[in-house]
């Protein structure tokens, strides 16, 4: 066999390996570790779909407060710096900084556990932004600076247009703006679970459950947002609304059947 063949064979060999040990991953570490394939689209930005969960959450707690969507612009760019919107546990951080906005109990942002869930730590964010005169039109990385006190304040600055972007899909300003794709769940949450956490991040009407949906009447974008970005951890296969339909296979599509008077998702069988 000649050189070049065999160096061919090699290759052939060496992808096989690495996609068997791939898949092994992808079986194990599937629900919630998003370890691959599994990715979310904002715009022109690419997150991964555990980083679109988290940020869903967040905009989840300015919403129900009814603050305006300035304020969810600078929890997320706060949150891309300070952890890539990744929920960091107490010693994987700087310091004694947890959570997705390195929160530092020593500095009295709370306790372990406190800062550990998102809704706290995004309140206690922005309890703080609140205080900061004109927080709503001074330069984003002075706001978020005065709440952080970071070693280098206008690091946050470079975060804004993606922020921007997470937050227009997310609060439904940009109508269908997030798509996520991913391969089919191992595991898929119940109906009751996905209504209980819809109901904990977002003001919403009860949802009503089936074996297989949940429907939320009187929704709009934002609740489209939060299952599309809470989709895969949860095993949501499809989401409709107002002629609209998203599936985790084909992305947004047009639906005429999708009612404008409420949000369905379906769960993957």
């Amino acid at each position: 066999m000649s050189t070049l063949r065999r160096s061919a064979v090699a290759i052939v060999l060496v992808a096989a390996i690495v996609g068997g040990v791939a898949l092994a991953v992808h079986a194990i570490f599937k629900v919630g570790a998003g370890p691959l394939g599994e990715s979310c689209t904002v715009g022109q930005y690419d997150i991964d779909t555990d980083q679109a969960a988290t940020a869903s959450t967040m905009v989840g707690v300015i919403t129900t407060r009814g603050l305006p969507e300035r304020a969810a612009v600078l929890t997320l760019a706060a949150g891309l710096q300070e952890s890539k919107l990744t929920n960091i546990p107490a010693g994987d951080g700087d310091r004694d900084s947890v959570g997705v906005l390195q929160q530092r109990p020593s500095q009295g942002w709370g306790t372990v556990a406190q800062l550990s869930d998102l809704h706290y730590a995004t309140n206690a964010f922005l309890d703080a932004l609140l205080k900061v005169p004109d927080w709503q039109t001074i330069p984003l990385a002075e706001a978020v600076q005065a709440v952080q006190r970071s070693a280098d304040g206008g690091a946050y600055a470079q975060h804004e247009p993606e922020a921007q972007a997470l937050s227009d899909a997310l609060t439904g300003r940009d109508r269908a703006g997030i798509t996520c794709t991913f391969p089919a769940p191992a595991l898929v949450a119940t109906t009751a679970q996905v209504a209980d956490q819809l109901s904990a991040d977002l003001p919403v009407n009860a949802p009503t459950t089936s074996a297989s949906t949940v429907v939320v009447a009187g929704a709009a974008w934002t609740t489209a947002a939060w299952f599309v970005a809470n989709a895969d951890r949860l095993g949501i296969d499809s989401v409709g609304y107002d002629g609209r339909k998203w599936s985790r296979t084909k992305g947004w599509q047009a639906d005429t059947s999708a009612s404008a008077a409420r949000v369905i998702a379906t769960m993957h069988t």
